[in-house]
């Protein structure tokens, strides 16, 4: 129990954490800027089944949802620790709807995603980074 407490405690912690981060980026984007239009592999996928992303993102989840109820039901997990892995995958969807949200709202752009999801290959500082790395040689 005790362990359980912990864990919805760091996961609270974690999320609380990753908003914050979120808000302070949305603070300082430009809200005149246009969305561009959804990137990525899920994207391509999702076009490719012909399908939306949203679509997409909502039969991954139900899916994994079932992987959790399964593996209850084998014995594998228990019920707490499923518990706790829906928590967790519900609140990764809410986060989801907020920075999908924020940029399609233009409050944030897709490269200040990648940069909060901790991909700092990505985006136009890319470039500018390649260039200090270079010039401090």
């Amino acid at each position: 129990m005790r362990n359980q407490t912990k864990r919805v405690a760091v996961g609270v912690v974690t999320l609380v954490a990753v908003a914050l981060v979120a808000f302070a980026v949305f603070a300082q984007t430009d809200s005149g800027a246009a969305a561009p239009e959804p990137k990525g592999l899920l994207a391509k996928v999702a076009a490719n089944l012909g399908v939306s992303v949203d679509d997409l993102v909502a039969a991954f989840t139900a899916a994994r949802l079932e992987m959790i109820d399964e593996a209850v039901a084998a014995g594998e997990i228990t019920a707490e620790q499923a518990q706790v892995m829906k928590e967790r995958i519900e609140a990764r969807q809410a986060l989801r709807v907020v920075l999908t949200e924020a940029i399609e709202d233009g409050k944030i752009t897709r490269d200040q995603l990648a940069l909060l999801r901790g991909q700092p290959d990505r985006g136009p500082w890319r470039m500018r980074d390649r260039r200090m790395d270079r010039d401090c040689r």
